[in-house]
C-alpha cells in the first residue's frame, strides 16, 4: 500500500445530489506514477470512490485509460491505497455507504477507439471481486450490479437496507443521467 495525502475538500456547485468530494492523492513507486482518489459525497450518505492517473486528469478518459505499466501485485498496492479511504471516511461518518461504477476501458492504439463493453466490463470483475475479498459483511451489505458493471456497500446500521438500495439507485439515477436503467 502507497502513503495517500489529503488534498482538499471540493464543493460540488452544480445542484446535484453529488454535494461535495474529499480529494486524495498517492505515488505508486513502481510506475512512478501520482494518482488521484477522489471520495465524492452524496445525499443518502453516499461516496462515490474514484480514481486515476493525475497525467490524465484533463482528460474526458481519465478514468477509462489502462496504464500498461503495472503487474499484479502493483495493481493489488493501487487498489488496496484506494480502498484504505473507506476507514478513513467511516472515522468521518459511521453509517455512511459506498459506490462505485467501474468504468469501460477505451483502446487508444485503435484509430476507432475500441470501447468496451458496459456489463461486467473488465474492471468490475477485478473491482468486485477485491471488494467481496477485502470487505466482509459485518459492516455492509454487498449489492453488485452486472449490467452496469456497478458494485454498492450499504453500512448494516441502516434501518431497512433494502429501502436504501432503492433510494441510491433512485439518487443516482437523477445525478448521472447516462447510467442505464438497472432493474429492480
Amino acid at each position: 500500500m502507497y502513503e495517500i495525502k489529503f488534498i482538499q475538500k471540493d464543493i460540488c456547485k452544480d445542484g446535484s445530489d453529488h454535494l461535495f468530494s474529499y480529494i486524495y492523492k498517492f505515488f505508486c513507486y513502481d510506475s512512478k506514477l501520482h494518482y488521484i482518489i477522489r471520495a465524492e459525497y452524496h445525499t443518502e450518505n453516499i461516496f462515490a470512490i474514484k480514481f486515476y492517473c493525475k497525467k490524465d486528469k484533463r482528460s474526458d478518459f481519465k478514468y477509462n485509460k489502462i496504464i500498461n505499466k503495472h503487474n499484479s501485485s502493483t495493481v493489488l498496492k493501487i487498489l488496496n491505497t484506494c480502498l484504505s479511504v473507506v476507514p478513513m471516511l467511516l472515522q468521518l461518518s459511521p453509517n455512511c455507504n459506498f459506490a462505485l461504477l467501474s468504468s469501460r476501458s477505451v483502446d487508444f492504439s485503435s484509430s476507432k477507439r475500441l470501447t468496451e463493453g458496459l456489463p461486467q466490463n473488465q474492471r468490475f470483475r477485478i473491482y468486485s471481486r477485491f471488494i467481496q475479498e477485502r470487505i466482509g459483511n459485518i459492516t455492509f451489505t454487498h449489492f453488485a450490479y452486472e449490467k452496469i458493471s456497478s458494485y454498492l456497500l450499504i453500512n448494516n446500521n441502516e434501518k431497512d437496507i433494502y429501502a436504501k438500495e432503492i433510494r441510491v439507485k433512485e439518487m443516482f439515477e437523477r445525478t448521472y443521467k447516462i447510467i442505464p436503467d438497472i432493474g429492480h
